[in-house]
């Protein structure tokens, strides 16, 4: 069979790619010779059904699966498990992909994960994590995430690494004062999943979109962070 993906703008383009196989993730359709970051049909190894995700095909070479990102304060992420489960928001703009598709895309492959970061002076820096998994529901969205490079200090991978999903209807007293859904320790020294600020600082306390160490200042509120996920063996090609 042939799998159709498009470019899902508007209007939709007249040009269509046909493909043997079913792209597995945005490096796949990169591969297929798509060049053009957007919308489109992805569908996992492990998963039953297509998926629907935005493409970065432009940041570091592009082929990026992009499972989370916040621009403007659009969408809540004040959301039960199930939401987290499932995956909300708009993919043009802020949204978080869905855990159980995260799991299917991480867990197929070895898959390297970027966070980019820009606060309200436009400074723009990043972390790039060399290995990055999700377990499944069964094992509570368990994180696995290491291998960190980039133009930040490490806030996450070291504090976060081998920590559960929850959410503020779990329980769990970080996700409840955070209001948002996260790999939570004791609490968190990154949290790109809290409540958008258009200030430098939340107002009620550390509750923020937060990169523990971005200014040497505990919690400050990014204006814009997205996550996005490639295979480790990711390499450019000048043509398809």
């Amino acid at each position: 069979f042939h799998c159709v993906f498009v470019l899902a703008s508007h209007p939709i383009p007249a040009e269509i790619q046909h493909v043997g196989n079913c792209p597995i993730d945005c490096a796949s359709i990169y591969y297929n010779g798509v060049r053009r970051s957007g919308l489109y049909t992805v569908v996992p190894l492990l998963a039953s059904m297509p998926v629907e995700v935005y493409c970065d095909m432009d940041t570091d070479g592009g082929g990026w699966t992009v499972i989370q990102r916040r621009v403007d304060g659009s969408v809540s992420f004040d959301r039960s498990w199930r939401e987290y489960r499932d995956g909300f928001g708009d993919l043009h703009s802020e949204f978080w992909l869905g855990n159980n598709h995260i799991h299917e895309l991480s867990t197929q492959g070895d898959y390297s994960l970027r966070i980019d970061l820009e606060d309200w002076s436009i400074q723009h820096k990043h972390a790039l994590y060399q290995s990055f998994s999700v377990e499944d529901e069964e094992h509570q969205y368990r994180l696995h995430v290491s291998g960190f490079s980039g133009t930040v200090q490490d806030s996450f991978g070291w504090y976060h690494d081998k920590q559960h999903f929850s959410t503020p209807d779990t329980g769990n007293i970080c996700a409840e004062i955070s209001h948002g859904g996260w790999w939570y320790n004791q609490c968190f020294y990154a949290n790109l999943n809290g409540v958008y600020y258009r200030v430098r600082r939340g107002s009620l306390g550390p509750d923020g979109i937060v990169w523990y160490s971005w200014k040497d200042s505990d919690y400050y509120s990014l204006r814009k962070v997205s996550m996005m996920i490639r295979p480790r063996s990711f390499h450019t090609r000048l043509s398809p």
